[in-house]
């Protein structure tokens, strides 16, 4: 066992890390940071990766990340409570599509915290 990672908002530190998941290789771990807004990467290691979050080109923002889960096709799902959605994303980050909690003014889900994929 391990342990890395402390309080803040640089890249590797967390402002409140909720949940986490694996990708199907087990080899990148994915942390929800919260209060930061964003995921973080790291290797099964510990060593930071990346950020996902954080964009400016896609229709949501990841806002107060909950919940996340690695899908069996390769995707994160990421729960945003803060703008009421499911982000989908790429390994890498890449934004693939939203799953928004109102639809055509009917109410599908309101502040998603966990995400699970059977």
């Amino acid at each position: 066992s391990f342990t890395f990672g402390q309080r803040g908002s640089q890249p590797g530190f967390f402002n409140h890390p909720l949940d986490l998941t694996l990708n199907n290789t087990e080899d990148l771990l994915f942390i929800t940071d919260h209060s930061n807004d964003r995921v973080q990467v790291f290797t099964a290691g510990g060593q930071f990766v990346r950020i996902i979050g954080n964009f400016t080109d896609v229709p949501f923002k990841l806002q107060g990340p909950v919940g996340i889960c690695y899908t069996a096709d390769d995707h994160l799902l990421i729960s945003s409570y803060g703008t009421v959605c499911v982000l989908v994303f790429e390994e890498d980050g890449s934004f693939v599509s939203v799953i928004v909690g109102t639809q055509q003014g009917k109410k599908r889900f309101s502040y998603p915290c966990g995400v699970v994929m059977l």
